[in-house]
């Protein structure tokens, strides 16, 4: 039997015979009519214009293209770039993430480097890369744009560049000098800085970075000037304070560690309100008097804009449960650092957000991009 595509209404046989059709016995005899809608039946009714229907079809195909796409993510490894060159404290966490990351999501994490400019260049880089969940990046405040003057010069919009992924942690700044310094203390630094002013040279890893800001505000505050010499690397910079070409650098706590234990750098002073529990020994530079002046370094993980929100949500809840591993905040206390209470979506992206604006508020106060 072959089902009728219309609605079946029986007929007499009269009309069958009058139109020379024979009727099978024991069958009823049908004629098909078009179904029509009860709205299409009422005068003036029109179905919907082709171009919309079209579109309908279209949109409904990118969503299960999309939802497909999500679900067969990912598919080969992952690049994520960390802004800062190697051997500095941003390129140590980008690499403590990319292994139990990896692990978790059955790719390889690859680590890229692409330091300068304050770490703009590599969040740049990421900001353009194309938004199919294989780019990511460690973003930092610096990331948003530290100065007034910088956020402008960005060759993107922080805001709407990014797809915020989820926070993951907060760092520490140590205050170090070279052996030949003379002074013990940050209180002696300073005197030795006043007594001579421009002499002395201090190092960071970038221009309008949290280091940056740090001591210039520190200087504003204690009355002293120092040469500012930035480094597109926490690696090039150590390298030269060793070798006494600097006097002394404002740096990640896990990238000179090593070198103040076996007497290479002298600490100083905790860039924090609170000591480190890497150094404990080391003072805070609030125990000073400066705690009004530090800027905690803050990292999070962000996607370029347009990352299928499936992907952005899976990645969130992988980089939630590294960071809450015994294992991965362990190591965060071997290189100076500490997790923070995860957040990710919307709410870490408004919280960079804000953040960045109270950074390029205190590097207005401090000079810093004047």
């Amino acid at each position: 039997m072959i089902a009728c595509p219309w609605t079946p209404r029986p007929v007499s046989n009269s009309t069958l015979r009058g139109s020379g059709l024979a009727q099978s016995p024991g069958v009823a005899p049908v004629q098909c009519m078009a179904r029509t809608s009860a709205a299409a039946q009422r005068p003036g009714a029109a179905r919907a214009p082709l171009p919309l229907r079209m579109f309908a079809i279209l949109l409904l195909g990118f969503t299960v293209f999309a939802d497909a796409q999500a679900q067969s993510w990912p598919q080969h490894p992952i690049k994520l770039i960390v802004p800062w060159g190697a051997g500095g404290i941003t390129d140590a966490l980008g690499r403590f993430l990319a292994q139990p990351l990896g692990d978790r999501l059955g790719q390889q994490v690859v680590v890229d480097n692409r330091g300068g400019a304050g770490g703009t260049i590599g969040s740049a880089v990421a900001a353009g890369a194309p938004a199919d969940g294989y780019t990511l990046l460690v973003a930092s405040i610096e990331s948003y744009g530290t100065t007034d003057a910088e956020r402008h010069r960005l060759p993107y919009n922080p805001e709407t560049a990014y797809a915020p992924v989820a926070l993951v942690a907060r760092g520490a700044n140590v205050v170090v000098v070279h052996p030949s310094v003379k002074a013990n203390t940050l209180p002696e630094l300073v005197e030795l800085a006043r007594g001579r002013p421009d002499q002395l040279h201090y190092c960071s890893a970038g221009v309008g970075g949290n280091a940056h800001v740090t001591m210039e505000m520190l200087q504003r505050k204690a009355g002293i000037h120092m040469i500012h010499v930035p480094y597109k690397s926490g690696g090039a910079a150590i390298a030269d304070i060793v070798s006494g070409q600097i006097e002394m650098c404002i740096i990640g706590t896990t990238a000179v560690a090593s070198r103040i234990k076996n007497g290479q750098l002298r600490a100083l002073a905790i860039a924090s309100a609170s000591r480190a529990q890497m150094m404990p020994e080391v003072p805070a530079m609030a125990e000073y008097g400066y705690g009004d002046v530090v800027l905690a370094p803050i990292y999070g993980v962000v996607a370029p804009a347009g990352t299928p929100p499936e992907i952005v949500a899976h990645l969130a809840r992988e980089l939630i449960a590294v960071n809450r591993s015994a294992e991965f905040r362990a190591r965060l206390i071997d290189i100076g650092m500490e997790a923070m209470e995860p957040i990710s979506g919307a709410e870490f992206g408004q919280f960079m957000s804000t953040e960045a604006r109270r950074w390029r508020a205190v590097a207005a106060q401090a000079g810093v991009g004047e």
